[in-house]
């Protein structure tokens, strides 16, 4: 772990990263936009290390540091409260969905990774990073729901990559347009070129 972890520690632009996340914002919470967030925001940390973490959005896991597969997974005050308070566990994480019931699956169906790495983003009060290997998650950690698996971690389990007051994100940029609005507009273009 520790070549995975100096990779995310020295070679991703945290305060860019989270100024993408910040921008964001809860503009893309509802359930048709909830793939495109997610799929934006591991784009984001393959560009914001320079490629030092490649997104590849395998089923399994989204990126891969050399060898390494990671799977990520963002969620707002799933590390830190709202007022910046570090949690005991973390939130419950889902870790798949079901079409059906999940009771039966293994966690090795489930967890193909060899590292997940959890993001808060709530607000600056609880941007952060955390990692935390495969083989270290506990069976007792896991909730086998009919919809899904559940994880919840205690977060001194974790190893934090960045917390809150490790990020500086400054004045958010108002020229830059909602990626929504940003996406219609591209679409638009792309319809009537044909």
């Amino acid at each position: 772990m520790n070549s995975l972890r100096q990779v995310l520690v020295d070679a991703v632009d945290w305060c860019r990263f989270f100024r993408i996340v910040d921008h964001v914002g809860d503009s893309m919470n509802d359930r048709k936009s909830r793939f495109d967030k997610s799929d934006m925001f591991e784009d984001a940390l393959d560009d914001c290390s320079k490629g030092a973490v490649q997104w590849v959005d395998n089923i399994g896991w989204d990126h891969v540091v050399g060898n390494i597969t990671m799977e990520m997974k963002s969620q707002k005050n799933c590390l830190y409260t709202s007022k910046g308070t570090l949690k005991k566990k973390t939130a419950s994480i889902k870790l798949m969905n079901s079409l059906g019931s999940a009771e039966k699956r293994t966690a090795d169906e489930v967890m193909r990774f060899d590292y997940l790495l959890i993001v808060d983003t709530g607000s600056c009060n609880s941007f952060s990073v955390a990692v935390l290997a495969k083989n270290s998650i506990k069976k007792e950690w896991l909730d086998f729901k009919t919809d899904g698996v559940l994880l919840q971690v205690p977060t001194d389990e974790l190893f934090f990559v960045v917390r809150p007051s490790d990020i500086k994100i400054g004045e958010r940029n108002k020229s830059i347009q909602c990626y929504q609005q940003a996406k219609r507009k591209m679409q638009r273009e792309w319809l009537a070129s044909i």
